[in-house]
């Protein structure tokens, strides 16, 4: 079995076929990319569609969550509670974070359901450009070639305010909402100044960053893979928010979820096949998982039947009523206390992967970037 080799970046004795034989900047060939990563992008006008035709909110909500929702969140937990070597690093923020997640959703639940909810909005919205800002950041060091600092940001810039341009148009006026709770702002932005700023903000990085990448194209240094995604989420993220109101606004953006969700499965089994290949993982059961086209059906199969357990869990606490809660407040406060966790964990390791200095070995994320 080949190990990584901290000083090259490469398996011992050969590249890992993964990554082919050359610095290609693409992380796990140019079709596998193109169809995992960005091209996964064209579930989101068929949601759309889905959402115009009326599909129901039960069925969008629902089926998207036990899909690929459910799967992506608990894959998660394939890189950290049961890597042995992570769990021993990080064996006290694993555990913290399993008590004050629940316990966070659980008391806001009670106190302020809106206020769990809109949060929710929020966190997820950013999670999704930082899942995308990572990936960025995986083809920039595949690449291998220095970019200014100033080019970075740009991207980075771009990326996190594209959702927010029309989002924030509708939540000044209350046109956001999940199921019959409307999504708050601060009460201090609520006023048209916070969307017409953002807006402002998104047509001059949109002009900075088109300029940048028009230059990089002339000059023949364009990173490809990078520019593409960076393209296709800022269209996707600009456009969605626009595609439906008030209730079905939520509906829309499970068409993203579902993108988002599956770029992450994809993330996940390239880092632990790549984990695999270099001897890095600890735990067979999860060795298991990487390789062949059948542990690729085990792979998900065993994600689906865990999100499976989880809808159980929701339908039972809706059914036996233990808390006194409507049916709405049992669905989020079981999904929430599991996705704020997958939320929490990922912040530390899309951040923690992307640093120049990130290792597979320490940070699981950081298997596909290494070039």
């Amino acid at each position: 079995m080949s190990s990584w080799n901290a000083t090259t970046g490469y398996a011992n004795g050969a590249v890992p076929a993964a990554l082919g034989a050359s610095r290609a900047t693409w992380i796990n060939g140019r079709a596998w990319d193109l169809a995992w990563l960005i091209g996964s992008a064209v579930v989101v006008p068929l949601g759309l569609v889905a959402v115009a035709l009326g599909a129901s909110s039960d069925l969008v909500n629902v089926g998207v969550t036990a899909l690929v929702g459910g799967p992506h969140l608990f894959a998660t937990f394939l890189t950290t509670y049961l890597d042995p070597k992570f769990r021993r690093k990080h064996g006290a923020a694993l555990v913290a974070v399993s008590v004050l997640v629940p316990a966070f959703v659980v008391a806001l639940t009670y106190a302020n359901f809106q206020a769990l909810l809109s949060f929710f909005i929020f966190a997820a919205s950013l999670h999704v450009l930082q899942q995308n800002a990572y990936l960025a950041d995986v083809y920039r060091r595949r690449a291998g070639r220095a970019e200014p600092a100033w080019s970075r940001w740009a991207d980075y810039g771009i990326l996190f305010v594209s959702f927010y341009p029309i989002a924030s148009y509708k939540l000044v006026r209350d046109d956001f909402t999940l199921g019959s709770v409307t999504i708050l702002m601060p009460p201090f932005t609520k006023t048209d100044f916070t969307w017409r700023a953002i807006t402002a903000a998104f047509v001059v990085l949109l002009a900075v960053w088109l300029v940048k990448t028009a230059g990089e194209h002339r000059r023949g240094v364009m990173n490809t893979p990078k520019t593409v995604l960076i393209g296709v989420t800022v269209v996707v993220a600009f456009l969605v928010p626009a595609a439906a109101r008030g209730e079905r606004l939520e509906l829309a953006f499970q068409a993203v979820n579902a993108w988002h969700s599956i770029q992450y499965l994809a993330i996940v089994w390239v880092a632990l096949e790549l984990r695999r290949r270099w001897g890095m993982q600890r735990s067979g059961f999860v060795a298991a998982l990487g390789g062949s086209r059948g542990s690729a059906a085990l792979f998900y199969g065993l994600l689906f039947a865990a999100t499976a357990g989880l809808l159980g869990v929701v339908s039972g606490l809706i059914r036996w009523d233990p808390l006194g809660l409507s049916r709405m407040q049992y669905y989020y406060m079981s999904i929430l206390s599991v996705l704020l966790i997958h939320y929490t964990l990922d912040a530390y390791l899309f951040f923690a992967a992307s640093r120049d200095d990130a290792r597979p070995d320490e940070i699981p994320m950081a298997g596909p970037a290494v070039a």
